[in-house]
């Protein structure tokens, strides 16, 4: 019977579309292959001139860049949610459920089973946005692979994981040298034309604005934000909010440097492990983007059946439900294997009105993607960059020849000497 099932329902549930909002995931990071291997091999290539990715099974990492591509060996990560059905569960009458019902515990169990496969369906795909929105906030998604829901909730016994898409200091992160509230009409939207720029001149036309719904409120709220966008005589944008079906609100166009930007606000929340409410996007979060920007591919998901042996599934998502005889329970499952990733890592700029104003030499640092050598830098040899032992002794070295932005709380020891490495090798190769 189990296996029966699974084929039907891997096979009718790729069509069915729910109400989880994948509005990043979907828009900034559509869908691409399903591949059978267990490691995904990207290609990046600036400038937005992308080079399709693909998988294959090999054994350990590789890093190779030449002439502005990038390839990067990856291992997908695993999410797997679950839940139990137990012969109590079938006991109990269903919500609405009339109390002379004479529905069997098989009929439950199939109710049970769809319900249960909704709920899990719709919480990998809010994992799949979180995911997408992490990495456009940070360049990274950081992973905390749990083996326990106790361990989880707890945030404890994890095995960590990341996918990073910068290499050093990620520069992307635009940051403001005033603060917005306190700005004018005019220096507002002199700071959009900034950010334009700047990916302008990374190759870059950024055709979308998202922002959160108090950055919204200040622009939607400014008179002469308003007065100007909507001289109909003067083709610069215009103003129309509407909700767009996948919950997110466009609050219309606006023209910057020659492009129609479209402006979304988007203030999704999800309940994490804790039972805690956490937002997507922090407050005051604006990200200048382009739709397609990125790719999600998937890895397999192999399952082991007595009668069958292993077999491997490049699904999305792929459903099971499993039994147990001697536990008297059945248990639904779904598993999902996405990578997310940039085409171009300098591919987007994102910032924040809520934090502290930054000197000038700050904020050209933090989007300086062409950083000149530290003049009478002191190097050291490969050999004495790999004998450093403490995390801040090779971020201290990293400040001194140039590379800020480190992050010892997310990056282990070697990730820090490779990073310095290459910047090393980059900036001081002659």
């Amino acid at each position: 019977r189990y296996k029966g099932w699974e084929r039907s329902l891997v096979f009718h549930f790729r069509w069915f579309i729910g109400p989880v909002v994948n509005f990043f995931k979907d828009r900034y990071f559509p869908d691409h292959k399903c591949f059978y291997a267990e490691k995904a091999l990207l290609e990046f290539k600036k400038k937005g001139k992308q080079i399709a990715p693909f998988v294959i099974p090999v054994v350990g990492g590789i890093i190779m860049e030449s002439e502005g591509y990038r390839a990067q060996e990856v291992e997908a990560p695993y999410i797997a949610p679950k839940k139990a059905i137990t012969a109590e569960d079938l006991a109990k009458k269903a919500f609405g459920e009339s109390p002379d019902s004479d529905r069997s515990p098989e009929q439950r169990e199939n109710e049970l089973e769809s319900e249960y496969i909704d709920d899990l369906r719709n919480a990998t795909m809010r994992r799949h946005e979180q995911m997408s929105t992490e990495l456009i906030l940070s360049g990274q998604v950081i992973m905390k692979h749990y083996a326990t829901a106790d361990d989880a909730a707890n945030g404890k016994n994890y095995s960590f994981k990341c996918l990073r898409f910068f290499n050093g200091e990620f520069k992307n992160k635009y940051k403001f040298t005033k603060k917005f509230a306190e700005m004018t009409t005019d220096e507002k939207i002199r700071e959009f034309y900034k950010m334009a720029t700047v990916l302008r001149k990374r190759g870059v036309r950024a055709t979308d604005i998202v922002m959160t719904a108090d950055v919204s409120m200040l622009l939607m709220t400014d008179e002469r934000f308003l007065e100007l966008y909507n001289k109909s005589r003067v083709e610069i944008g215009e103003i129309d909010q509407q909700e767009l079906p996948e919950g997110v609100v466009c609050n219309g166009t606006i023209n910057i440097l020659g492009v129609k930007m479209t402006m979304f606000t988007y203030d999704e929340t999800y309940e994490d492990f804790d039972g805690e409410e956490k937002a997507l996007l922090p407050a005051g979060t604006i990200a200048f983007l382009q739709p397609g920007l990125g790719r999600t591919v998937y890895a397999q998901v192999t399952f082991y059946k007595k009668d069958t042996g292993f077999k491997s599934y490049a699904e999305k998502m792929v459903p099971r439900l499993i039994g147990s005889e001697e536990n008297n329970v059945a248990e639904v499952q779904m598993f999902s294997r996405p990578v997310m990733y940039p085409l171009d890592w300098d591919g987007w700029l994102v910032a924040n009105i809520n934090d502290e104003p930054a000197t000038q030499k700050e904020a050209d640092n933090s989007i300086d993607t062409d950083e000149e050598p530290v003049a009478d830098a002191v190097l050291k040899t490969e050999a004495e960059i790999e004998a450093l032992t403490k995390k801040d002794d090779v971020i201290a070295y990293a400040e001194s020849i140039g590379l800020s932005g480190l992050d010892k709380e997310t990056m282990k020891l070697q990730e820090l000497k490779d990073a310095v490495l290459n910047y090393q090798e980059e900036k001081y190769e002659d």
